[in-house]
């Protein structure tokens, strides 16, 4: 089929940035010509930020992440607009983190309704200064405009040195597959706040079963899914043991944690092959995670089951976590455990697939399936 008779649909959000990937680099009416040096953005198009040389500290690269987020698309009914304006600093700062870079500033552009009230911008507004304060990443600029809807678009902007810098790839066979926190409390509260829209009475229904388990999974599911916060710190921990003998490779979970098992192994069979022509046809490289190693509580579980949910999908395919999706060397497990919580739960094996050991011993292939727009 003609590609002119295919509708974005039929390829998704991460099929547009492939689309974007490889047009950046192979058209000329792009600006760049057979002279010019693509190395730097090579290595980082496609990753959390982009990464750029500046003449003026040729150790380090300028970085910037860029997020638009659309209120009937990002912002679950229930999210206030304080809420709405942090998460549009958070979803950029949390970039940035997982690249183990220092803030520099923000920049904010806005597009809203011409009939929203004076007192609801300024909340909105305010949540934007508060996470800038919480973060330490000053807002610096911006633009206004008018929409038919509340959209968000932010513009992240830090620094980090040349040799520190955290990507997708890098990592090799035994490495430890990691992640910063327990996972699916978003997803959860995401499940909790869509039944309350579309069903009150068994909305309550469902809470008070709940609360006789444990009420406080409740609050934090919510919590997790209206005001999300960065693994800022943990990112700064994970640059600072990035070294040549001790590679760390890094991304945050927007999508799913199964969608980023697929994202760093494409990022890094791309990276084998710039640097090794013969590579594309011998690269094995996949991941092997554990059930009973998944930092997920007995009473997750049956929270999840009363909501007729599989809290395995909630862990794996839903997202807007933003915890951080690491792999370190074994070397680097007893030393890192004192100055960070993190959980082990897996490893990067040669199989050329992602599954998981259950509980009961049998394996199954994870599925990328994660969430993603134009869909």
């Amino acid at each position: 089929m003609k590609s002119s008779q295919i509708k974005v649909s039929e390829i998704g959000e991460k099929g547009l940035i492939e689309r974007i990937i490889e047009k950046s680099r192979t058209c000329s009416s792009c600006g760049f010509d057979n002279n010019t040096d693509l190395s730097n953005f090579a290595t980082s198009i496609g990753d959390d930020s982009a990464l750029t040389s500046v003449d003026m500290d040729d150790n380090s690269y300028l970085v910037t992440s860029t997020d638009m987020l659309i209120q009937s698309s990002h912002f679950p009914k229930g999210m206030t607009y304080f809420q709405m304006g942090y998460k549009s600093v958070v979803v950029n700062v949390s970039d940035l983190a997982s690249m183990g870079a220092e803030n520099i500033g923000f920049l904010l552009n806005i597009a809203i309704p011409k009939d929203m009230l004076l007192d609801d911008f300024d909340d909105l507004i305010c949540g934007v200064i508060r996470a800038c304060d919480n973060y330490n990443i000053p807002l610096i600029g911006g633009d206004t405009n008018e929409a038919n809807e509340i959209i968000i678009s932010g513009t992240a902007i830090g620094q980090v040195d040349k040799n520190k810098a955290l990507m997708k790839y890098g990592f090799e066979r035994g490495d430890l597959v990691c992640i910063s926190d327990e996972l699916g409390y978003a997803a959860l509260g995401f499940e909790l706040l869509a039944l309350k829209e579309k069903d009150q009475n068994l909305y309550h229904e469902k809470i008070e079963k709940i609360k006789e388990i444990d009420s406080t999974i409740i609050d934090l599911a919510l919590l997790k899914a209206l005001k999300p916060e960065a693994k800022y710190d943990e990112g700064h921990i994970l640059r600072e043991h990035n070294t040549a003998n001790n590679r760390i490779s890094a991304t945050d979970i927007t999508d799913g944690l199964a969608s980023e098992f697929y994202e760093i192994l494409n990022s890094d069979r791309k990276y084998s092959n710039l640097n090794d022509s013969n590579s594309s046809n011998s690269y094995t490289k996949g991941i092997r995670i554990y059930e009973e190693k998944l930092p997920v509580e007995d009473e997750f579980k049956e929270i999840a089951n009363i909501l007729d949910l599989n809290y395995l999908d909630l862990f794996l395919h839903v997202g807007e976590d933003f915890e951080l999706l690491f792999t370190i060397n074994e070397e680097l497990k007893d030393q890192l455990s004192t100055e960070m919580n993190y959980h082990v739960i897996g490893e990067i094996t040669d199989d050329d697939t992602v599954e998981i050991v259950l509980s009961n011993g049998q394996i199954e292939k994870i599925s990328s399936r994660g969430y993603q727009h134009l869909k």
